[in-house]
């Protein structure tokens, strides 16, 4: 790790994403300081178009930049329609950049369930979570299904775990059996997961606290070893 503390900056295109990503960071790696960084338009703008456009990935990558010359240590994106862009920062940074659900998806290929049921608030946030996963999984034959939560981006605004609970159990009982796998596409969604899962009787994956760890760890892969332990 670069230092007893790295500060990883945490790049939010909603503002009820922050603290879900910040709680994440304070359980999967309570060393790092989080840093937040808001553009509160790039999911919006996003939705309005279908889907990510040049110009928006231009303005994260941007984002990201400023994150890096800003002095951070690791980078974690809390969109889920932006997590491509991670890939491209990549190419551009040295340090560790993380998509919000990178870590979720490879745990999901890990399990191969029958099926995975994704389940978002935005029509183009779960069309692009379910393209990425398809295409993370490749040839697995997992079936993978997307569900709109309605009424889960309102609770999630006002805060309202209860209200979110429903909106995400209401969506996801239609789809519950033997085989079935829940994930949550959202950051904003994951306050709510615990109860869920305890509703549904079955394991939701929440990306936060996932990619917390896999970030944390990528610090550690990537610090140099002491002179004296060679």
């Amino acid at each position: 790790m670069t230092s007893m503390s790295p500060l990883v900056a945490i790049i939010n295109a909603a503002l009820a994403s922050m603290a879900p990503a910040a709680q994440g960071l304070c359980e999967g790696f309570p060393e790092a300081r989080p840093w937040h960084l808001l553009d509160d338009r790039l999911v919006s703008e996003a939705d309005s178009a279908g889907g990510t456009t040049p110009a928006l990935r231009r303005r994260m990558l941007a984002l990201i930049d400023h994150a890096v010359r800003g002095g951070a240590d690791a980078v974690l994106l809390s969109c889920s329609m932006y997590g491509p862009v991670a890939g491209l920062a990549r190419q551009l940074h040295a340090l560790p950049v993380l998509g919000s659900d990178q870590a979720m998806f490879a745990e999901i290929v890990r399990r191969a369930p029958d099926r995975a049921v994704v389940i978002g608030s935005l029509t183009s946030a779960v069309a692009d979570s379910v393209a990425r996963l398809e295409a993370a999984l490749g040839a697995s034959p997992t079936q993978v299904t997307g569900v709109m939560a309605d009424g889960a981006a309102a609770a999630a605004s006002a805060g309202d775990r209860e209200a979110l609970a429903d909106a995400l159990a209401q969506a996801a009982r239609p789809h519950i059996d033997e085989g079935a796998l829940f994930l949550l596409g959202q950051y904003s969604l994951t306050p709510a997961h615990a109860v869920l899962a305890e509703r549904l009787g079955r394991d939701v994956l929440s990306p936060p606290l996932m990619a917390a760890r896999l970030l944390r760890q990528r610090l550690l892969d990537a610090a140099p070893v002491p002179a004296g332990a060679r």
